[in-house]
């Protein structure tokens, strides 16, 4: 609304000013400074705020011409005129150019200067005056130039003034007013004075040097002033009877004529140049600018090639070596000028030549995707010596043609890396080795183990079945036979765990009934959990599918451990074991749940690694190897599960684990007759080179009336069967 206000009494104000002044010189108008004012507040604003402006101007306009002593006819044709022709210029301009308007530009300042400076006024000028000339007489053709002039220069001295001036700080900021371009406009200002302060030669040709000097000095701000400047001491001086316009010998209206062309003149060709001489800065600034870019850019590949550690190759398309970085002497041997022109495939060696080229040729041919970015070869140094080196070729293109102009490869010494990576698969071979013997020393250890040991097991279990033993004696040999399975159960663990560390342990999946399975290992623990006073429970185990598949025997072990486990550690309350499968994932989720003493968080990260128990007093109390939650985990982690715990001190322990175990069609039911006895008479012959074993066998055998034989080894018992 501002604006508004603004420009309809700005316009009023101005359009009184130019019929006043010059009426009373009994001049003719030389410039019409209103239609640029209101030019200027359009440009300024947004085109929805036109409607306010306008109408604004035509009010300011009509009480203008009515305080002129315009007749009320005249009154309502021209000020409509002089609206509709602003609205026109900045409607053309802005149909033009946009939104965003900078005179600054050429094309903006071409632009403006053509439509809103000349076509315009030219068109709704002429008609104007043509109006006027018919209303108020006079000649038709100098009162359409007088009009058509006024109305151009007005637009172009105010307009871009008042545009410029709203800008005056981003052309202050790219070019200020130095000591020399005041200087310059200073001597715009007394050349301009001198010529129209008098009136005896015809010097106006001096001015337009100086507003192209003032315009290139100062740009687009000084050659707006300049024209300012210019128009306002032409009119002013040729208003009081002085300056060069009166050595013309023609009427008042010849002169005002040529004054006006004069003035359009010079400002028709400094404005423009103005823009340009900004647009020519920018241009070199911004040369200047990408010349300082590109030095400093080759300054700085300059300072990373010559102390890069790497050798940074340039080759033609033919492969010679057109720049080669100075850490080539450190990689090969040789100094940089040695090298240029020089193909680098030449110290390759040969086994490695053709793939050298082969990936070389991809590159430039396009088909780099066929092969790997890199490679790595032998190569010769200059003393004869053999290294290895990673190349890394790269396709390069001129930036402004586009065309392939050849290689830039990066060249890199990995021989040290090499010796490491051939130092590791030999460490690797050595330990897998290891693991090897070890854990074939521990798979023999354990069968020398258990060898004597199920015989020391059988004899047990065969004297604790005579009747006539005594009380003391039946203990005695309860105790045998519950040490013997107790170290014969930690020689199995470390047999599995053997096993599970060199990666042999065999998963054999079946049709498996987890339920089943899952109730015999309760019943299993259930004497030892009512001897402690705990509850052994179950969940879920009615809804669990009878043909899952998985490894029973695997299933059974972990089951047993972390049951084992849990009444193991639990003084009061009980034991659940909870089981559920999810036929969409098919996996099978398992809980051992107890109501012990629970396990600190610190210490959780220990239960799952070998020989760890997080108490000392815990293994005195109950023993153990450490290693059946190991090998607990390592099945689990076999059979494609995962395994975890959550406890806290004194809440008890949750021991999860989930399985895959798809669900299988039901098999045949398998035969179940029983097994026949041994016929009499039976004959059996046993072959074995343990004693103690052929003794057991022997006793076991003979109980069922079998006749055995024996024999040490093979070739012995086949001589016993003959």
């Amino acid at each position: 609304m501002l604006v508004s206000l603004i420009a309809g009494l700005g316009f009023a104000v101005l359009a009184y000013l130019c019929v006043e002044i010059p009426r009373a010189y009994n001049q003719a108008t030389p410039i019409w400074l209103s239609n640029g004012f209101v030019v200027a507040c359009l440009l300024a604003v947004d085109t929805r705020r036109w409607i306010w402006i306008l109408g604004a101007s035509l009010i300011g306009g009509l009480v203008a011409g009515a305080h002129a002593g315009d007749s009320v006819l005249i009154n309502f044709v021209l000020t409509p005129s002089n609206i509709l022709q602003t609205w026109l210029c900045a409607w053309c301009t802005r149909r033009f150019l946009g939104p965003e308007i900078d005179l600054g530009r050429p094309k903006h300042m071409i632009a403006f200067v053509g439509l809103a400076g000349f076509a315009v006024p030219v068109v709704v000028g002429t008609l104007a005056s043509l109006y006027h000339t018919a209303t108020r007489g006079g000649d038709v053709w100098a009162n359409a130039t007088i009009w058509v002039l006024g109305d151009i220069l007005g637009v172009l001295i105010v307009t871009p003034c008042l545009l410029v001036l709203v800008k005056a700080k981003t052309y202050l900021a790219e070019r200020g007013l130095t000591r020399e371009g005041l200087l310059v406009l200073l001597g715009l200002l007394v050349v301009t004075a001198a010529v129209f302060a008098q009136n005896r030669y015809p010097l106006m040709f001096l001015v337009p040097p100086m507003m192209l000097l003032v315009a290139s000095r100062l740009e687009v701000l000084g050659g707006v002033i300049g024209a300012v400047l210019v128009a306002a001491i032409g009119v002013l001086f040729t208003m009081a009877g002085r300056g060069p316009i009166y050595l013309i010998d023609g009427t008042g209206t010849e002169q005002s004529i040529v004054l006006q062309a004069f003035l359009a003149v010079s400002i028709f060709v400094s404005l423009p140049v103005a823009a340009f001489q900004r647009q020519r800065r920018y241009i070199l600034d911004r040369m200047t600018q990408a010349s300082e870019a590109v030095a400093r850019s080759e300054a700085r590949y300059r300072l990373l090639t010559e102390n890069a550690l790497d050798v940074i190759v340039h080759s033609d398309l033919k492969g010679r070596v057109n720049y080669i970085s100075p850490s080539v002497l450190a990689v090969l041997g040789y100094a940089p000028e040695e090298l240029t022109g020089e193909r680098p495939v030449e110290f390759v060696h040969p086994d490695y030549v053709d793939a050298v080229m082969a990936i070389s040729r991809a590159q430039v041919n396009g088909q780099s995707d066929r092969f790997p970015d890199r490679i790595e070869y032998l190569a010769y140094r200059k003393d004869g010596a053999l290294i290895w080196l990673e190349s890394r070729p790269t396709l390069a293109m001129d930036p402004v043609s586009g065309e392939k102009i050849g290689l830039t490869d990066v060249v890199r010494d990995i021989t040290a890396r090499k010796v490491l990576e051939q130092e590791l698969r030999e460490a690797r071979a050595t330990a897998e080795a290891a693991a090897a013997a070890k854990g074939e020393f521990l798979a023999n250890m354990s069968h020398e183990l258990r060898t004597p040991l199920t015989a020391v097991i059988g004899f047990a279990n065969l004297v604790d079945d005579q009747p006539e033993l005594a009380a003391d004696t039946r203990r005695h040999v309860a105790r045998i036979v519950d040490g013997g399975r107790s170290l014969l159960a930690t020689i199995n663990d470390i047999l599995d765990f053997s096993k599970l560390d060199a990666g042999h342990m065999e998963i054999r999946p079946r049709q498996v009934d987890v339920g089943h399975l899952a109730r015999e290992i309760l019943d299993i623990f259930t004497l030892q959990a009512s001897a402690k006073g705990l509850t052994l429970a179950s969940q879920g185990l009615d809804d669990l599918p009878p043909n899952l598949w998985l490894d029973p025997e695997r299933l059974r072990q972990v089951l047993l451990n972390l049951v084992g486990n849990a009444v193991k550690f639990t003084e009061t309350g009980g034991v659940t074991l909870s089981l559920a499968h999810d036929p969409t994932s098919e996996r099978l989720a398992v809980s051992v749940i107890d109501t012990g003493q629970g396990i600190a968080e610190q210490d959780l990260k220990l239960l799952f690694m070998r020989f760890s128990q997080v108490d000392a007093s815990i293994r005195r109390q109950h023993g153990g190897t450490g290693l059946g939650l190991a090998i607990s985990k390592g099945l689990v982690e076999a059979m494609d599960g995962q395994i975890g715990v959550e406890s806290r001190l004194g809440e008890g322990a949750r021991f999860f684990f989930d399985l895959h175990a798809p669900i299988r069609p039901l098999d045949e039911p398998e035969d179940q007759t029983p097994p026949p006895n041994l016929p009499a008479g039976c004959r059996v012959l046993v072959v074995d080179d343990n004693a103690a074993n052929r003794e057991l066998v022997r006793t076991v055998l003979e109980a069922f009336n079998a006749q055995v034989s024996e024999a040490v080894d093979g070739e012995e018992g086949v001589i016993a069967a003959e």
